[in-house]
């Protein structure tokens, strides 16, 4: 959600998500502050599912899905209404200033606690489209229950409405990921370190969606040579297409891009300025604004067409790239290795490949996009 005028200050929102005990509620106030240093003004919205549970509305009571489905649906809508208000509001009121807003969880949770089918169902009588309750958001962290590498940590203390047993807590967290996948800035925080460390690397996480430099793991590419189809986990497939524009700025790129699924679409341009650390800055944009833009094409490329598979797999996010057009039979891996310095990322059985283009300037996108097919070889 970003307000299309250049004249006001747009309000990014980021979910914080996760499985019970994940550190969530304990790294607000320090985000908050963190955030505040860097000239943000940081509104927090709470979690619905503890508010309303908190104030009567108790799952503990319910016995059957049918139930749960309601209550579910109750927090779709309070969401909803909690989130245009907000950003409605913060928007009218500071027009100028620079704003983010945390939320605790976003509306795709929900997908997690009720059958895929009944999420469906409830989505249609609404006359909403997932794809766009999905990508509404600038992006996505989700912090990993501690009952997963943390188990002497997993508590129940800081939150009333927790009910879960451990084994409950980590089912639901991986419930949660996969109902996230396809997000296009989708982070997922493990407890690899301390929760020091892990509330460090949420932090650097949000800073890279707002645009605030700061160094980030390099994410690691590789050229595919077999998929196996059949064996893919859960996964999410997306359409893109990319367009690079012209630009006199030889330090900013400026590209957009087409993000579809299930016959619906969202548009963003990206601006990318080369600091001593790359700063993105990113919006939402209409489907006219595109089609305009895209009349701005850098001559010297041509635009990039290709089906993104979002899976998750070993506890890390994945994205296979197959390209279509002109570079048909290209396909590329990507995983944001684990900053931990020791882990190395592991490549599922799956997909077999040729060799790491990670650090090779040639398979860059903008480069693919000015090349003929083959020249990247």
């Amino acid at each position: 959600m970003h307000n299309g005028s250049r004249l006001i200050e747009p309000v990014h929102l980021i979910v914080l998500t996760g499985g019970p005990c994940s550190g969530k509620s304990s790294s607000l106030a320090y985000l908050t502050e963190r955030l505040s240093d860097h000239g943000f003004m940081v509104f927090v919205v709470p979690e619905t599912a503890t508010l309303i549970s908190n104030n009567g509305i108790d799952r503990r009571k319910m016995n059957s899905m049918s139930q749960v489905i309601m209550y579910e649906e109750a927090i779709l809508d309070m969401q909803l209404s909690f989130e245009e208000t907000y950003a409605r509001a913060v928007s009218r009121i500071f027009p100028e200033r620079k704003k983010v807003m945390l939320l605790d969880r976003g509306v795709m949770d929900i997908k997690a606690f009720i059958p895929k089918d009944a999420f469906k169902e409830m989505l249609k009588r609404k006359g909403l489209k997932e794809v766009n309750l999905r990508d509404r958001y600038l992006g996505v962290v989700h912090l990993v229950t501690a009952a997963e590498g943390a188990r002497e940590y997993y508590t129940g203390e800081n939150n009333g409405a927790r009910i879960e047993t451990p084994e409950e807590a980590i089912r639901i967290d991986r419930s949660i990921r996969e109902s996230w996948l396809g997000h296009p800035h989708f982070k997922i925080i493990d407890n690899r370190t301390d929760f020091e460390g892990k509330i460090r690397r949420t932090f650097t996480a949000i800073s890279q969606l707002l645009g605030i430099p700061a160094p980030s793991a390099v994410k690691e590419r590789f050229i595919v040579r077999d998929v196996k189809y059949d064996q893919l986990p859960a996964h999410q497939v997306i359409s893109v297409e990319q367009v690079f524009l012209r630009t006199k700025n030889r330090d900013e790129e400026i590209r957009i891009r087409k993000r579809g699924q299930e016959d619906s679409s969202l548009y963003f341009l990206t601006r990318t300025r080369k600091t001593p650390f790359p700063v993105n800055e990113e919006e939402l944009i209409d489907e006219q604004q595109y089609v305009n833009l895209k009349k701005l094409i850098d001559p010297k490329t041509e635009i990039l067409v290709k089906e993104r598979i979002c899976f998750l797999w070993n506890g890390q996010h994945f994205e296979l790239d197959i390209y279509r057009g002109r570079h048909e039979g290209l396909a590329m891996l990507g995983v944001e290795p684990v900053d931990d310095g020791e882990t190395s990322v592991h490549i599922p059985p799956f997909i077999s490949v040729e060799r790491n283009i990670t650090k090779n300037p040639r398979y860059g996108e903008r480069s693919i996009a000015g090349q003929k097919r083959g020249s990247a070889a």
